[in-house]
């Protein structure tokens, strides 16, 4: 649970957020541990996620060219899907991904199977999550998302950007892992 923090939420606001009220910190921490085994699992089979609410993890492919040879390069990406309101004053990179990548939501029944939670409860407990962060941000309140193994997408000088770890790119791509590294967005 390194890296995890709790929020405060009003009494107003309190009733749109029933299940992470509930639920205990190592339950949702384990719900996005597994969000997070998914959508890499799926990168691994160069399949995208979309994480309704908060954007789309995919493996995007590239050409570059080299003094000698060109290199086709495999990379992950972030697109982010939040609402206007909530980054309105927030810049964030334009991520292109391909008509051809097979796009998939995330499977709350596999979810829920990895947890050992009910499906409604891992649902919830997902968009209320991606609910509570828009309130953080919309409220300035810039804090890390953190997905274990993958990235973190955080805020620094006004901009939201998905900073995806090294293991994970040289993991994802290891014929041509340092192009890869040189060329996956990193603000």
């Amino acid at each position: 649970m390194e890296g995890c923090c709790t929020v405060a939420v009003s009494l107003e606001l309190s009733s749109l957020f029933p299940t992470l009220l509930q639920l205990s910190t190592k339950e949702v921490v384990a719900i996005w541990d597994a969000v997070s085994a998914y959508i890499l699992g799926q990168l691994k089979l160069d399949k995208g996620v979309v994480v309704t609410g908060l954007g789309t993890f995919a493996m995007v492919q590239e050409r570059f060219l080299g003094e000698e040879e060109a290199y086709v390069v495999r990379r992950p990406v972030f697109r982010l899907d939040i609402d206007v309101l909530c980054v309105q004053e927030l810049a964030f990179p334009t991520v292109v991904i391909p008509d051809d990548v097979k796009i998939k939501p995330l499977n709350y029944k596999w979810l829920s199977q990895a947890t050992s939670l009910p499906r409604h409860v891992v649902e919830d407990c997902v968009q209320e999550t991606i609910l509570l962060y828009s309130f953080q941000l919309r409220n300035r309140q810039h804090l890390a998302f953190a997905f274990k193994d993958i990235g973190v997408l955080s805020c620094k000088d006004d901009v939201l950007c998905m900073r995806f770890y090294y293991d994970c790119i040289t993991g994802l791509e290891s014929k041509a892992s340092r192009i890869a590294l040189l060329h996956t967005v990193s603000c």
